[in-house]
């Protein structure tokens, strides 16, 4: 009998959310709205630099690779300084892989030393790609501080996009700003050629 009552509350209970379902699911016949229009209206707002101001432009920033193979190095930075931005290094592992590190120069928000956290980068008006990073440590004792580090294979979708943009639109945890990508195809080119 409890269990009469039971799938007789059920049913009810759906019966009265389909007849309601119609007044949350109409769409204004004057829009004409199709299928294409519904799912163009919720397209994300693509970045910009107002939104993402360019990180390296005040210091005249551009990619450079070291040129050395057998340490190579990519790095966004500013011309004759070791002022660095965006840090690409390449790290044998044990089993003979080569994973690419990165570390970036910037100060997400509300993030302490050892934090993990997802971050995206969108190039151009590509889809966006997310990374783990972890907050490592950087510099001499005295003067450590912390900075997001992250590994990718050198065959990773992020690079290849690196490779072929325009500008990286970066999100880490609130901390939004862009580079562009200006060189950075042959100077990629050339670093991930020597990590291997």
């Amino acid at each position: 009998m409890m269990a009469k009552a039971v799938r007789f509350a059920t049913l009810a209970a759906t019966a009265l959310a389909m007849g309601h379902a119609p007044l949350f699911a109409q769409v204004d016949a004057s829009s004409k709205s199709s299928p294409v229009a519904a799912e163009e209206a919720v397209k994300p707002v693509l970045p910009s630099r107002v939104d993402y101001p360019d990180a390296g432009q005040a210091f005249g920033m551009g990619w450079h690779y070291n040129g050395d193979v057998t340490a190579p190095v990519l790095s966004f930075m500013s011309p004759q300084t070791d002022n660095r931005f965006w840090t690409m290094a390449c790290k044998r592992q044990a089993d003979g892989t080569v994973r690419i590190s990165n570390m970036i120069a910037a100060a997400p928000k509300e993030l302490v030393a050892g934090d993990r956290f997802g971050f995206t980068v969108r190039i151009d008006d590509g889809r966006s790609i997310g990374v783990l990073a972890r907050m490592m440590p950087t510099g001499d004792a005295d003067k450590k501080s912390y900075m997001p580090q992250f590994y990718l294979p050198g065959s990773h979708d992020l690079l290849t996009a690196m490779a072929q943009g325009e500008r990286a639109f970066v999100n880490l945890n609130g901390h939004k700003f862009s580079v562009h990508l200006n060189g950075s195809g042959e100077a990629l080119k050339n670093f991930l050629n020597a990590c291997q």
